[in-house]
Formats: C-alpha cells, structure tokens, sequence
C-alpha cells in the first residue's frame, strides 16, 4: 500500500505496522490462546496484534532493532527470573517507539479527541518523540518515560477481579485524564511490562527514580517501589473495566472451551491457566 510514512514523512510502499510488538504477540499466543481478543470485541478471534499501514521499511527496520535488543535484554530475562536488568540508550527508545505509536493509533482511529483539553498537549508530545525517534535529539517538555514491572499476585486486597490476569496477560493502551484537568498519561502495558509517560505532572513525579528509563541507560531493581496515584487509579480503572466487559457468546466460548479441551493439562500449565487459576481459586 502506497502513502506517507508516519515516521520520515516519504512517499513510499507502507508496510503493516504493529502497534505492540510482534514477538510480544508472539508470546502471548504461545503462552495461551492461539487465537488473541480484544476485550471490547470478544467475540473476534484474531491471529495477530492491533495492526496499521503506518511505517516505511526504513522505520520498521529502527524499530525492530530496538525490540530486539528488548527483548534479548529486558523481556527474556526479566520473565526468566532476573531481577536485576541493565540497559542503555536502547530501552527509551524501545519505550519511545511504542508509546509513539500507541499515541498515532489514539490519532487515527479516536474521533473524538479533537474535543478534548488535552488535544494540543499530545499533538506536541507526538511532535517531540517523532523527532527524536528520527533524528536522536531527546525530547525536551514530554521526556518522563517509566517502566513497572508486574509479576503473579500474590495477595489482592482490593475488591477487583481478574488482578492477575490484567498484570500479567492483558495487552492495554489508553491516553489517561483527570476531570480536573491536572494529569495526563500515554499509558501501554503487555505481558508484565507496563509502560507510560508523563504529558502533564500531577505531582510525586519526582519520586518516580524507581521507575523512570533514564535517556543514557542504568539498572533496574525489581521489585520497584511504586507510589504514584495516577498510575495506581489508572490501573484500578483499566482492571475494573476489563472485568466490566461483555462475555464472548455462547457459541465462543464453546470453541474456547473446546480448544481447552484438546489438551487441559497443558493448559493449566500454561501461563494463562496459572493466571486464571490464580484469579479464581488463590485470590
């Protein structure tokens, strides 16, 4: 498909993008379902991510650099049991490149944005990380990129259903406000890596040493300290609404009980059966 790539601005063949990378679609299949749905959609069976016909080979070529050195040196080792990580330039502009795109998804497919406050705010935070995702020079005003690592609860206190579940399969991404207009997230999160930046500070941000990707690299210390409200209600509000969410018909989820029960002791063994279980007989 011809048209502008999202990145260079060229004319050029567009490839499909995916939004969240393909070997983390990858893993969440094999570690589950072969089949993905979206849980605003459940009753669509798909083989693949959320894709879109955004980016010239030159950009797709960039960033798959960078998943790979991700995956090789944050996601493998992190789901193997390290947890101490070091990482470099890398991570950010792993962390860039998806919230980036997660942002430019928000853009062409949420109609209503145009209406919001915020509107301005995240056409300036696009313009800020496309340039750099280009050219190397670091964004300036919407630099404040974090990564949270979640892992099998444990405990959950909360009224909340599905917590294990959401942490630690769930793929999620959402812009995040508050009615009073005084905070503002790019928010994504897959397998048990949660990301997001900071478009506009409600406070404690300076506190976020723990979590936040330094531009130049350093060492993450897992598990984190987290006391970021913001975040802590935006995950609460995602998790509430996946558990709110229709259920797959009844004629899905014959075929997801079916494809259970071609093999049900592999199933349970597998990560999503350790996390349903989890949900529904631990917690």
């Amino acid at each position: 498909m011809k048209g502008f790539c999202a990145l260079y601005d060229n004319e050029t063949e567009l490839l499909e993008s995916h939004i969240f990378p393909k070997f983390v679609i990858n893993y969440t299949k094999k570690t589950g379902s072969k089949y993905l749905r979206k849980f605003s959609e459940p009753n669509i069976r798909m083989q693949d991510g959320i894709k879109l016909h955004l980016l010239s080979l030159k950009a797709e070529q960039e960033f798959s650099l960078r998943e790979k050195w991700f995956a090789e040196n944050i996601f493998v080792p992190y789901l193997g049991r390290k947890f101490q990580l070091d990482y470099n330039e890398n991570l950010y502009y792993f962390a860039v490149s998806f919230l980036w795109r997660v942002l430019i998804l928000e853009l062409k497919t949420d109609q209503d944005l145009k209406s919001k406050w915020y509107y301005e705010t995240i056409l300036e935070a696009e313009k800020e990380w496309k340039e750099y995702l280009k050219t190397g020079v670091l964004p300036q005003k919407h630099n404040q990129f974090c990564l949270f690592f979640t892992d099998r609860v444990n405990v959950n206190n909360s009224k909340l259903k599905g917590v294990d579940f959401y942490f630690t399969r769930i793929l999620d991404a959402t812009i995040a406000d508050n009615e009073p207009q005084t905070c503002l997230l790019l928010y994504g999160k897959f397998s048990k890596f949660v990301f997001w930046a900071v478009l506009k500070k409600y406070g404690g941000e300076e506190n976020l040493n723990d979590v936040e990707i330094n531009p130049k690299g350093g060492k993450f210390n897992i598990p984190q300290k987290l006391e970021y409200f913001p975040l802590i209600s935006l995950i609460s509000n995602r998790i509430k609404t996946v558990d709110e969410m229709i259920l797959p018909s009844e004629e899905q989820q014959k075929k997801i009980e079916q494809e259970i029960l071609k093999d049900p002791q592999a199933f349970w063994k597998s990560d999503l059966g350790k996390s349903l279980f989890n949900d529904n007989y631990n917690l």
